[in-house]
């Protein structure tokens, strides 16, 4: 895909893993993300920390943020309102082991 015509400054792109669980709402495979570096994050119900790409939530469609409020909602039981105060406080991590990398075409990153 030629990067003039990319959705987001920043994405990171959903291998074939991530594309089954989330490729409903990422049609095109492309996640926005606020940086191209994955980070050590502690998940509910894991173990372990794992790597995750934090998805830059304003610049998702309202469809996009209503289906994973109700996707999360269903998974949780814990309802939207209180899901998305939580994705407001503390960002929305994308684990990275659904991605094949990420891209950005801000190219301050790169120097």
């Amino acid at each position: 895909m030629n990067s003039s015509k990319r959705q987001y400054d920043t994405w990171a792109y959903l291998n074939d893993e991530g594309k089954r669980i989330w490729g409903d709402l990422f049609p095109t495979g492309e996640v926005p993300v606020r940086s191209i570096i994955a980070q050590p994050a502690d998940l509910e119900g894991i173990k372990e920390p794992e790597m995750v790409f934090l998805v830059e939530w304003k610049d998702l469609t309202e469809e996009q943020k209503d289906g994973i409020l109700t996707r999360l909602s269903k998974k949780s039981g814990a309802p939207k309102d209180i899901i998305l105060k939580n994705i407001l406080k503390s960002g929305l991590p994308l684990r990275a082991q659904y991605t094949d990398g990420a891209g950005t075409r801000r190219l301050g990153l790169l120097l």
